[in-house]
């Protein structure tokens, strides 16, 4: 009996010490993730808080590396990755002073030490100028980001000063670029990956169309119908954070780009009639004339449309009865 006892005890402890070493090794693993890896909201409060000098590398689930190019990014990847974790060094910029990062211990220090505080933001509405120089309002965050996803990679925006920037608390007004980047630092890039041409589109007939450069990739999209996304010929290349990779399928192609181009946007059943700055109306009878009005415009100053008018979408005319109707259907 004695003997069973001591063997009994024996086990035990080897039992007990066991499961204390195995306790005391997965206490080892947290701390080294928590050292080592950031949580969701430490990503968060740093974007809030700070201005970041991207782009800069993160690491994914499954290890692999991916490019973050501005804050929409960043808070896409907190919310995708279990421990997110950034390659460094890189900068970041705290009340006008620069400041390289260079580990995760001085990251982590400066995140507590500025949590909860605000880094510079935009008044909205702002304003951007398109391609074709005309003026597009930008009405919050969301709609931000929008446009960035809109703008192929590596293309700045072009904002239409004056605008506001909210700074701890008071609002102040910027001028030009360079205030805007002393203030907010560069500005976030577009991100959505280039075409690399030549490449060849399948016609409604059935027959190809090859395609030499961007200009000549618009004016096919402008033969689309509104909603309609071109067809490839694949295989295809596509160059992304300056690597060319090529794409043989559609369903390859979606996952990469995110959001396709589609066919041409609505169009006005002109004429229409437009109001002037001294209250009297303008009419508009084509294309050429409108755009020729947006071009009189002074920046940040948006088209005054004279209510109803009519629209052609998806092979369907809508009457418009108002500028928030007009603003809806053009995903404004």
């Amino acid at each position: 009996m004695k003997v069973f006892v001591k063997r009994l005890i024996a086990l035990t402890i080897i039992v007990s010490s066991m499961i204390s070493c195995q306790e005391s090794t997965t206490e080892d693993v947290a701390l080294f993730e928590a050292e080592t890896t950031l949580n969701k909201e430490e990503v968060l409060s740093l974007v809030e808080s700070v201005i970041v000098d991207y782009p800069l590398t993160g690491i994914t689930n499954n290890s692999t590396t991916t490019t973050i190019n501005n804050d929409f990014d960043m808070e896409d990847y907190a919310e995708a990755t279990n421990r997110p974790q950034l390659n460094f060094p890189f900068d970041i910029t705290v009340d006008g002073e620069v400041i390289t990062v260079n580990d995760m211990k001085q990251l982590k220090e400066l995140i507590k030490r500025h949590r909860g505080k605000k880094r510079p933001e935009f008044v909205f509405p702002i304003s951007v100028e398109l391609e074709d120089g005309s003026p597009q309002e930008i009405a919050d965050k969301e709609a931000l980001r929008a446009y960035l996803d809109s703008l192929d990679e590596g293309v700045k925006p072009v904002f239409v000063f004056p605008l506001s920037i909210l700074v701890n608390g008071s609002t102040i007004e910027v001028s030009d670029e360079n205030e805007l980047k002393a203030v907010m630092g560069k500005p976030a890039k577009g991100r959505r990956p280039h075409l690399v041409f030549p490449l060849s589109v399948v016609l409604d007939n059935g027959s190809t169309q090859e395609i030499a450069d961007k200009d000549e990739f618009k004016a096919y999209l402008d033969t689309l119908a509104d909603g309609v996304k071109p067809v490839f010929v694949f295989p295809i290349s596509i160059e992304k954070n300056g690597e060319t990779i090529v794409v043989n399928t559609q369903e390859e192609f979606d996952a990469l780009v995110k959001k396709p181009k589609k066919g041409k946007r609505p169009e006005f059943v002109f004429p229409i009639s437009v109001t002037l700055s001294d209250g009297t109306t303008q009419e508009i009878a084509d294309q050429d004339a409108l755009k020729a009005y947006h071009q009189s415009l002074d920046k940040g100053v948006r088209s005054v449309y004279v209510f109803p008018l009519s629209i052609i979408k998806d092979g369907e005319t809508i009457v418009i009865n108002s500028q928030e109707e007009l603003d809806a259907l053009c995903g404004k």
